[in-house]
């Protein structure tokens, strides 16, 4: 999955798994082991116009 960080546009900083656990107990949905790893990496992520929204990040509540 690192050799994706390349074609980010976007480097705002991923989440971690107790974030992402949370989201996942909160809408009743176990993402895939690829998705939790490219949020990991990066919360936010572009990829020229496709943008996947974040992950609530308690550290940073203004991001999501």
């Amino acid at each position: 999955m690192n050799d994706v960080i390349d074609l980010i546009d976007t480097r705002k900083p991923g989440v971690t798994d107790l974030d992402i656990k949370s989201v996942e107990e909160q809408i009743g949905v176990g993402f895939p082991k690829q998705y939790k790893e490219l949020f990991k990496l990066s919360n936010n992520a572009q990829v020229d116009e496709w943008t996947l929204f974040p992950i609530k990040d308690a550290k940073n509540l203004k991001k999501t």
